[in-house]
């Protein structure tokens, strides 16, 4: 497999930047690198001077690089003690005292692993008429492949053990199919969900959220950009709107610290707070 040393994950960020106006600039290199060579791995690009030259002369060449350099979550119900929490305390205490529909915002979706767990457990709460959920995207293939409701086999007994552990209330394998090696979900599940392609500069973003899961996603961008992203994130949601970042991320920072109150601490549960 071809090795990009750091110039050359610039010159591919420039490249990119000149021929698509996508900016790859402030995402953290150490992860950038490691998944353009994974993508020229998969492609069978076999050098730096070939990738650019991709670049530049395949248009659609840009939606395989941002399918391929997004990072899908490792499995249904991740860290269930958080899905536990929504379950027993959060939907319970909240959605029923909302006004109109309750909207949930989830702002990187990859494999779907996210959107269809939350799914599941708004129908186990009989809740799923009372919320909006705006799953965004940045490439064609994310979408096609959350619509076909595909699920990787390798991270089904992980997915089953996490969901026991989050309480549910049936069993998983009421929400799919095997076909032949494939495991299909129930795609029922997100028909009512409202789908947007959303830019990495996360312009046109939802407003008036109540929830947004934007877990351990921070991590992928620099300290620049993480900033101005939880900014975005703060400006989307409603009066004491809740953000979830995930056991691994904090809110850090003066202006940012101040824009947000620790709700549950062990799962990075926090709340905008309003600036006087």
């Amino acid at each position: 497999m071809a090795e990009l040393g750091i110039v050359d994950i610039r010159e591919i960020i420039r490249a990119i930047k000149s021929v698509h106006d996508f900016d790859f600039s402030n995402y953290a290199l150490t992860s950038l690198k490691q998944r353009f060579e994974r993508l020229m791995s998969t492609y069978s690009i076999s050098s730096f001077e070939s990738l650019i030259k991709k670049i530049n002369s395949e248009s659609e060449f840009l939606d395989t690089i941002l399918y391929e350099t997004a990072v899908p979550s490792t499995e249904m119900f991740r860290d269930p003690s958080l899905w536990r929490w929504l379950r027993e305390v959060y939907f319970p205490d909240t959605v029923d005292r909302n006004t109109g529909r309750f909207k949930i915002w989830l702002p990187a979706c990859v494999s779907g692993g996210e959107l269809f767990s939350l799914t599941i457990l708004l129908s186990e709460l009989g809740l799923s008429d009372k919320v909006q959920i705006t799953a965004t995207y940045s490439s064609d293939k994310i979408l096609e492949y959350i619509k076909k409701g595909t699920y990787d086999p390798k991270k089904l007994e992980v997915s089953e053990e996490n969901y026991k552990r989050a309480n549910g209330s049936r069993e998983l394998a009421d929400y799919y199919r095997t076909d032949k090696n494939n495991i299909i979900r129930d795609t029922s599940l997100i028909a009512n969900v409202e789908f947007r392609k959303l830019n990495v500069n996360f312009d046109n973003v939802p407003q008036n959220i109540k929830l947004i899961l934007f877990r351990n996603n921070l991590i992928y961008y620099n300290p620049t950009q993480q900033d101005k992203i939880l900014q975005l994130l703060y400006g989307s949601l409603s009066v004491s709107g809740h953000l979830v970042l995930g056991i691994r991320e904090r809110v850090s920072g003066v202006s940012t610290s101040r824009e947000f109150e620790v709700v549950n601490e062990a799962e990075s549960v926090y709340r905008k707070r309003m600036l006087n």
